[in-house]
């Protein structure tokens, strides 16, 4: 079943270019070994239930507002099933799934969400754990920007502030809503007074030297999966987007701050730019593949190889931070199952990715 679901990424990836936060596996993935260098709802209910054809995979995609979804669904062949219907091989949902469904679930099923994945994918949360991680391991956790949660270290962000000032020192930082997505609410500062103390932010220091594209700065999303985590195992797909900003970059300075459309690579944002450049093919436009832009690194005689392992070390470091949580989560909604034993869980999760001029990543 699970290789029937990850040969589903073929046809969402001839569909990338659509604005999706979705994207299911390439035909055989490799998993990453921890131990081992690495390379690179339907609204319409259907009266008749159909008799179910032996061996046929089926799918509850009641949960998903994707049309995505359902596509890769019926090209796959997976019978759809009716919005009420529990016992269907797959269950796709859009939000995280409450622990009593997951403990419900039979060992044929399959749910697209793992307990306690939300320590990495809410922003606060993120930063939270990020930051014990960087205390107990400096020099393992150095692809984070150095990052402050507001309310809870404002004064802190503010000594460091004062420590700049006394340097003579000016940075630039980008401050984010703690539980936001798709770049809204997203600002630049380069004065910490004004900020307010109460609220619930992230405020991070801004790379201001990104590797640049044709003089656009870009951010990768690259999407794996996870297919338990009783061992931990991550699959890494070698594509994605490259999406780009749709001003050229100049680096921030007190009179461009607020050109997001420069500083901000997100397709939510740009999308809205008269300058964001629509296109069908991968390799132009505001919105590219990861497969040309590998491409285009080897083209310019960069290391491809060093920049998946790159990548690959970043994303395994990232989910090592979620497991203690996601593992005693999925123990608690599973118990007495044996170490090993196959995953009722698996997620795919996007890494929004930044490359600095020396094609070092960064987890945005």
């Amino acid at each position: 079943f699970l290789r029937a679901c990850t040969a589903a990424h073929t046809a969402v990836v001839n569909r990338h270019r659509q604005e999706c936060h979705l994207c299911l596996k390439k035909e055989g993935p490799s998993p990453l070994d921890l131990n081992t260098e690495l390379p690179y709802q339907s609204t319409m209910k259907r009266k008749v239930r159909k008799k179910k054809k032996k061996g046929t995979i089926t799918a509850n995609v009641a949960g998903t507002k994707f049309e995505i979804v359902r596509l890769v669904i019926d090209e796959m062949g997976f019978m759809k099933t009716p919005d009420e219907d529990e016992t269907s091989n797959l269950i796709w949902c859009d939000s995280a799934v409450q622990q009593e469904k997951i403990a419900e679930l039979q060992n044929y099923q399959r749910i697209n969400h793992f307990p306690g994945m939300g320590e990495i994918c809410r922003k606060d949360f993120l930063a939270r754990n990020m930051t014990k991680m960087i205390k107990s391991r400096p020099l393992d956790y150095t692809f984070v920007p150095r990052t402050w949660i507001f309310p809870a270290e404002y004064t802190q962000f503010q000594n460091y502030m004062k420590e700049l000032k006394k340097k003579r020192k000016q940075k630039t930082f980008i401050v984010k809503p703690a539980n936001g997505a798709m770049g809204h609410g997203i600002s630049l500062i380069r004065n910490g007074d004004k900020l307010p103390s109460q609220d619930h932010l992230i405020v991070q220091e801004y790379i201001e030297k990104p590797f640049l594209m044709e003089g656009y700065k870009f951010d990768l999303r690259i999407y794996i999966l996870v297919t338990s985590c009783d061992p931990l195992k991550i699959f890494l797909y070698h594509d994605g987007l490259v999406r780009m900003g749709t001003e050229k970059y100049i680096p921030p300075n007190e009179t461009n701050l607020t050109q997001l459309y420069m500083h901000l690579t997100n397709y939510s944002v740009n999308k809205h730019n008269e300058h964001f450049e629509r296109d069908e093919t991968e390799n132009k436009g505001s919105k590219r593949s990861i497969r040309w832009f590998t491409e285009f690194l080897q083209a310019n005689q960069h290391d491809v190889a060093k920049f998946w392992s790159d990548i690959s070390e970043l994303v395994v470091k990232t989910l090592i931070v979620a497991e203690p949580h996601v593992l005693h989560a999925y123990r608690m909604c599973r118990p007495g199952q044996p170490p090993g034993s196959e995953s009722v869980c698996f997620e795919v999760l996007g890494f929004d990715i930044l490359l600095d001029r020396k094609l070092k990543p960064w987890l945005l």
